[in-house]
């Protein structure tokens, strides 16, 4: 377990902190199991949204103390969802639970406001601890994370030319799953052709001539 969590859990012990959650997840299985282990806990999860603009709408009408957020959510991206609650002041605490396990990637998502960072690929269970963290007044990130951050960062990062925006991650997320344009159109409720000018932009940053070859390279590069 990464450094960070292991002094999160060490603060913690004796005291529990019982909180208010939004579950916003497009996997209807993923919401019911983030529910059970909350709920085990004590925690109150007010409502679930599976997309961006419903995730919205119903933490202006719950304002929870928590919010468990996926990052690949139709309609709006967890971004973007992160990007309206911070010029709204939303004043809960944001817990990402993502299929992504980059520290390239968390470190974004630290600097994008979110409090907590946990991967789907690694202990569900941990994340009662990651709520309680964060309820408590803690963070709640892999410790390379941190590191990185205290560092301002490492050149290693990606290997785009400029800096990447919150759309166009989340589509090169997209494309990188193997979704075809019209799919990442649909998911994100965009027109095909923007998706188009998304890629012909992500394949000049990255200085790549195809797609197979921005795929090698963010992959090689492990920041996504």
């Amino acid at each position: 377990m990464a450094n960070s969590q292991m002094k999160s859990r060490k603060q913690l012990k004796g005291r529990f902190c019982m909180g208010t959650v939004v579950i916003v997840d497009d996997h209807p299985l993923i919401r019911i199991a983030v529910r059970i282990l909350l709920e085990k806990k004590g925690h109150t999860v007010l409502a679930e949204a599976g997309n961006g603009v419903d995730a919205i709408q119903l933490i202006r009408t719950h304002e929870p103390q928590v919010l468990v957020l996926d990052l690949d959510i139709p309609k709006l991206d967890g971004l973007s969802v992160m990007s309206h609650l911070k010029s709204s002041r939303f004043a809960g605490k944001i817990l990402i639970l993502t299929a992504s396990a980059s520290a390239d990637f968390a470190r974004r998502c630290l600097k994008a406001g979110a409090a907590g960072f946990m991967s789907k690929d690694g202990e569900l269970d941990e994340i009662a601890n990651a709520v309680q963290a964060l309820l408590s007044g803690l963070s709640y990130f892999p410790g390379d994370t941190m590191a990185l951050s205290r560092e301002g960062g490492d050149s290693r990062t990606h290997s785009a030319s400029s800096p990447l925006t919150n759309r166009e991650i989340t589509i090169l997320r997209l494309l990188i799953k193997g979704k075809k344009n019209r799919d990442i159109a649909t998911t994100l409720f965009i027109s095909h052709k923007t998706v188009s000018t998304y890629k012909s932009r992500l394949l000049r940053k990255f200085n790549a001539t195809s797609l197979l070859e921005l795929v090698e390279i963010v992959r090689r590069g492990n920041s996504i």
